[in-house]
Order: structure tokens, then C-alpha cells, then sequence
């Protein structure tokens, strides 16, 4: 097995049929929205977001995916496109206990009318993409889309793109009605990790703030097992929760909270699936850290609430990459301009 050394994929960087807009997305004056790119959204059966992606010539459809950190293929699809995977040091782990650390390098990849050359996709830890349930080829993440702002309108189906050279605040395009804004970051405070694009941001869950990521990848919102005892004194035993079955031996259970507030956006009675944290659980090498005894080097990695598609479908959002803000309105809102 070959080794060699991962790079982030930046699509932004290797435009071709938009590259004249890259000129001015970093310009110094600001000024209207100006769209890079639409692109239609399907669903899977459990009613996740998809995405026709073309990769080397060969049109696929992955996830749209807002947590997944960098983006990924199946190893299926890679050999299906004879893509030889190659060892690497950067490791990529999910909440499913599983890692990766074995990457792919792409010729060509189009989407949404944009194209790049010389791409990789990490491979993807998870065992059930191309499942029929998760009928996808991998999941494109934010580590391509980072340099745009990116606008999720669910109910109408269109994810677009949109240069972050305007003058902030002027986004809310879609109702007249105010939108509320909600700082957000991508790393952990102190972190250098550079392929780090998960959109962290403060939640208000039952009178409780709780730091969450968007997190189009799943189809329920889901709870730190920890936290859920913590903050809220709810177990497995509590009276109300549902039992959803076990991961790896461990509760999974289900749980109705009173709201979900996003600043002044507002989601009432939302079913949220308590978890244990098993991140990294199944990797070989989550040995302990140089620094402590006790930690792993996969620990620390999720936040306490990821925000998942039964809440995401009520929201339309816009994510200003410049301005680190979200924009968030009920998906119902009235149209209009402003």
C-alpha cells in the first residue's frame, strides 16, 4: 500500500468554468449577492439532502453533508472508478465509532456548473453508503464548498451558492421577514487543524445553551448521552424516552424536548436521539495522548447537540463564510426581497 500525505481539496482553487468570479471574491469592497451556483436536491429514503456530483466523467450521487469535515467516497465507488487508495497520516472518524486513513485522488469533478481538476476524497468510514437506505457514492462536505456561502432551502429543494464579497447582512433574500443571526466557528478554540469546516454555534435546548454543529448527514437530531444526564437529567430510564435499540452495546434512545431555539427561531417538540460517545471507538489506533493517560486521541471531537434533518427541514439558512454568521429563518416564511 502506497502512503503519501493527504491535502484539503479546495474546489474554489481549481475552478475552471467560474474562475472569473474567483477574482473578486476577495476584493475589498463589498456589494450585491452575487450567485456562484444552484443545484437541485433530492432525498433519501430516511430523508437525507443529495447531490448529482460527476466524478473522472462518471455521474454520481453523494451526500450533502454540513458535518462531515472532509469530504469522502465509498470504497465501492473508488474501485469502482479504479481509484487506488493510498495511506495517509490524517485520520477521519465518525459517530460510529468507525476511521479512515486512506485517500483517493480525482482527475475531474463537476458540480453545480462548477468544475475542478486534481481533487481527493477521503475514504469514508462509514459502511453504510450505498446501502438502500444511503443509496449515495460518498459525501461532499464543506472542505470543497468553504470559500463560497452557501444557502439551504430545504422545502424548495435548491442549495446555492453565493460569492462572500457582499456587504454583510444583506443576504436574507427569500421573505421579508427578519431573519435571526447566530455566530458561528469552525475550529476548536486553539485548533490548527485546517481541514476542520464544521459549522459549530450555540443552541438553546429546554433553557439549556448547548454548543451544536449543522448536520445534514443524519436524519434525527441527536444528544450526547453525557450531556442528556448532565444537563437535563434524562437516562435511558427516564420516564417519556423511547428505546431505539443499542451502538456497540451502549442505549440509544429517543426523547421529546419542550424547543430548540436558534436566537430567535423557534422549534417546538423536537425528538431527539440520546447517544453514547463512541467516536473512535472502533479505531485500532486511538491510543492515548502523549500529553494524559486517560485521553484518547479521539476524544473531544463532537459537540454536545448535532442539529439533524427532522429540525434542518423547518430551517431556511444561509451560511455567511465571511461574516462567520448564520442566517436563519422558519422555513414558511412569506417571500419576498429586501
Amino acid at each position: 500500500m502506497k502512503s503519501s500525505t493527504w491535502n484539503p481539496p479546495l474546489l474554489s482553487a481549481a475552478i475552471l468554468a467560474a474562475s472569473a468570479l474567483f477574482a473578486s471574491a476577495y476584493g475589498d469592497d463589498c456589494g450585491p449577492l452575487q450567485q456562484a451556483a444552484t443545484v437541485d436536491i433530492t432525498m433519501t429514503p430516511n430523508g437525507l439532502p443529495m447531490v448529482p456530483v460527476t466524478l473522472n466523467g462518471s455521474p454520481r450521487k453523494f451526500l450533502f453533508g454540513t458535518a462531515g469535515g472532509l469530504s469522502t467516497i465509498s470504497k465501492a465507488a473508488a474501485d469502482s472508478l479504479n481509484l487506488q487508495a493510498i495511506s495517509t497520516r490524517t485520520k477521519l472518524v465518525s459517530s460510529n465509532g468507525n476511521a479512515s486513513q486512506q485517500f483517493v485522488s480525482v482527475d475531474s469533478l463537476v458540480y453545480g456548473g462548477l468544475a475542478a481538476k486534481d481533487l481527493q476524497f477521503m475514504i469514508s468510514p462509514n459502511p453504510n453508503l450505498g446501502s438502500p437506505n444511503l443509496p449515495v457514492d460518498g459525501e461532499l462536505t464543506g472542505d470543497m464548498m468553504d470559500r463560497f456561502d452557501t444557502e439551504m432551502d430545504f422545502v424548495g429543494g435548491k442549495l446555492s451558492y453565493f460569492l462572500p464579497d457582499h456587504c454583510d447582512g444583506h443576504v436574507v433574500h427569500w421573505t421579508t421577514v427578519p431573519a435571526s443571526v447566530v455566530p458561528f466557528r469552525r475550529g476548536q478554540p486553539g485548533s490548527r487543524n485546517i481541514t476542520d469546516t464544521h459549522i459549530r454555534f450555540h443552541v438553546n435546548l429546554d433553557g439549556k445553551d448547548l454548543l451544536a454543529v449543522l448536520n445534514t448527514a443524519i436524519p434525527r437530531s441527536q444528544l450526547n448521552a453525557k450531556t442528556a444526564e448532565a444537563n437535563f437529567n434524562v437516562t435511558g430510564d427516564t420516564q417519556g424516552t423511547v428505546p431505539l435499540g443499542n451502538m456497540t452495546g451502549r442505549k440509544v434512545f429517543g426523547y421529546v424536548f419542550k424547543s430548540m431555539s436558534f436566537g430567535d427561531v423557534t422549534v417546538t417538540d423536537p425528538h431527539v436521539v440520546i447517544i453514547p460517545d463512541i467516536v473512535g471507538l472502533n479505531d485500532p489506533n486511538n491510543a492515548g495522548r502523549s500529553d494524559s493517560r486517560i485521553k484518547k486521541v479521539d476524544d473531544d471531537l463532537e459537540p454536545d447537540l448535532s442539529i439533524g434533518m427532522d429540525v434542518l427541514k423547518k430551517l431556511h439558512i444561509y451560511i455567511a463564510t465571511k461574516e462567520n454568521k448564520l442566517y436563519i429563518t422558519a422555513a414558511d416564511q412569506p417571500t419576498g426581497s429586501q
